[in-house]
């Protein structure tokens, strides 16, 4: 199975469990994997879920990506990620020149 496959939180939550096998390949481009990220986050409405279901969610995005949650501060770039997208990285420039 791909993790395209990969359609309900019941199958993330049978993934988490190990008890789906899944086979995966994530970019080593930070952009790329960002990207991903967010795609992931629009295909299971992230914002829509309840809280236990997000946290399936946040759970499976850190397995696949392999990061811990101190980094990646998934939970606080979900809704920003989903909220207003600001380019690949989520960073915009600051308005103002800094002196």
């Amino acid at each position: 199975m791909k993790t395209e496959e990969l359609t309900t939180i019941e199958h993330l939550s049978n993934f988490l469990e190990g008890t789906q096998a899944v086979a995966f390949t994530i970019s080593s481009d930070k952009d790329k994997r960002y990207r991903w990220l967010q795609r992931e986050l629009v295909r299971f409405d992230y914002l829509s879920l309840n809280k236990p279901d997000k946290g399936i969610v946040i759970r499976y995005l850190l397995k696949v990506t392999g990061y811990s949650r101190q980094q990646s501060n998934t939970t606080r770039r979900a809704g920003s990620m989903m909220k207003a997208p600001r380019g690949v990285s989520g960073h915009s420039a600051p308005l103002l020149p800094l002196a």
